[in-house]
């Protein structure tokens, strides 16, 4: 696009069009993680697009700035996206229940450093384009997600119960609702709750709403997660 096209040059109007074109992005991607209350926000978002922009800006500042440089700016790149997995891995988190948390926020991350650096070497179209599809994926994907994961079959349970002796109440429910389940464990909780764990299936899809409810419905249970 021949409007995008003097971003291939180079000079410091050019630099701060890319650094500007960087911070819209990172803020398109973190606007939305910001909204959704998610641990990597807008400003994190922001830093690790302006960031990587600004790797790669560099870079081409060393190779045309000296004579007889021939650095690949690929390594850069190659060292950002690298750095910004460890980055990424400090978003997520595994709760009480052994469930993974902030797996999407981590992927939402790594991109927008990649974003970041096209927004860097010139070509902001892509980008902003990039930019636009990620939000896609967070909007109408997450919906698709959530639906496919309420009419699925299988889930993992994690239970808190009022006493040991009422773990049997439980299993009693899942059978009558024809539940077939596995790697039960059942423990002790700090405050003295029996913590019950398995990984089940249900006969039919569409049942694991109505299973939930029917669990929620006991006394002994004190807290229930399905997922």
């Amino acid at each position: 696009m021949e409007l995008f096209a003097g971003l291939r040059t180079f000079g410091f109007g050019v630099i701060a069009l890319r650094l500007f074109g960087a911070l819209l992005c990172g803020a398109m991607v973190g606007l939305d993680r910001e909204m959704r209350n998610k641990k990597a926000g807008l400003k994190t978002h922001v830093l690790v697009c302006l960031g990587s922009a600004l790797c790669m800006i560099v870079s081409e500042c060393v190779i045309l700035g000296r004579e007889g440089v021939t650095t690949d700016a690929t390594r850069v790149a190659a060292n950002v996206v690298t750095g910004v997995g460890f980055l990424c891995a400090a978003t997520l988190m595994t709760r009480g229940n052994g469930s993974l948390h902030g797996l999407t926020t981590a992927a939402g991350l790594w991109t927008t450093a990649v974003i970041g650096l096209a927004c860097g070497s010139g070509w902001l179209e892509v980008g902003l384009l990039a930019s636009v599809i990620v939000l896609v994926v967070f909007s109408v994907f997450g919906r698709v997600d959530a639906y496919i994961d309420s009419i699925s079959r299988g889930f993992d349970l994690y239970a808190e119960i009022s006493d040991y002796e009422d773990v049997p109440k439980v299993l009693d429910v899942l059978h009558a609702n024809g539940v077939h389940f596995s790697g039960l464990t059942v423990s002790k909780s700090p405050v003295d709750t029996a913590i019950v764990q398995l990984s089940a299936t249900t006969a039919r899809l569409g049942e694991k709403e109505g299973i939930a409810e029917s669990l929620r419905a006991l006394d002994c249970v004190r807290h229930l997660e399905m997922f």
